[in-house]
């Protein structure tokens, strides 16, 4: 049997890392960031906890690569929303694709809004936290003053929290929840703003 290539080592170390990662997003939803061990993560990702330590020095790394992770879904929303129909108004396409995004990692969101409000991980994300909010309300911001809307950071702030309760709301039952429609209702009220209408 031939040497595996560069290529698929680094493929195996990729589908390695993966699976640590959403062994430890599995664990840290279940029992809590703080009572799970790196023993615990490594027993349900099925691998040694030496492998885990090959790609993670430590618990609040592998938290890091799960937030890091939500992150990169986030900026996948924007650039979606950037290659979208460019007659459509930009804070419609954000809100379309946010939607679009979260439907295709439904899994990961449910695990990840179950972990992120605890405080041991609140603790640990104190120093990326706030830096990554206020880019997400500056792109809001940014997209609502080209709409006209008068207030654009207060209304970024209050679309950047609407977003994140419907999709809470979603991941918790989205076999009952009105999805569909919550974001028809949520684009209908910011086309209109982008119309010229009040947000009011």
């Amino acid at each position: 049997m031939s040497p595996r290539t560069a290529e698929q080592n680094q493929s195996l170390r990729d589908e390695s890392r993966a699976k640590i990662v959403a062994a430890a997003l599995a664990q840290f939803s279940a029992h809590g960031y703080d009572r799970s061990s790196i023993k615990q993560i490594a027993a349900a990702a099925g691998v040694a906890q030496g492998l885990i330590y090959s790609h993670f020095a430590s618990k609040e790394e592998l938290l890091l690569a799960i937030f890091r992770q939500s992150v990169h879904d986030v900026r996948r929303s924007f650039t979606e929303a950037e290659a979208g129909d460019p007659a459509r108004p930009p804070v419609v396409r954000i809100i379309e694709a946010a939607f679009s995004v979260l439907r295709g990692n439904l899994d990961f969101w449910r695990l990840s809004y179950g972990v992120r409000m605890q405080q041991p991980v609140l603790a640990a994300l104190q120093a990326e936290l706030p830096d990554w909010t206020a880019a997400i309300r500056e792109r809001l911001r940014a997209a609502l003053a080209e709409a006209g809307t008068e207030h654009p950071e207060i209304e970024a702030a209050i679309l950047f929290a609407t977003i994140d309760g419907v999709a809470q709301h979603y991941v918790l039952d989205p076999q009952h929840y009105p999805l569909e429609q919550v974001v028809a209702s949520l684009i209908q009220r910011y086309k209109g703003a982008s119309d010229g209408h009040s947000l009011g």
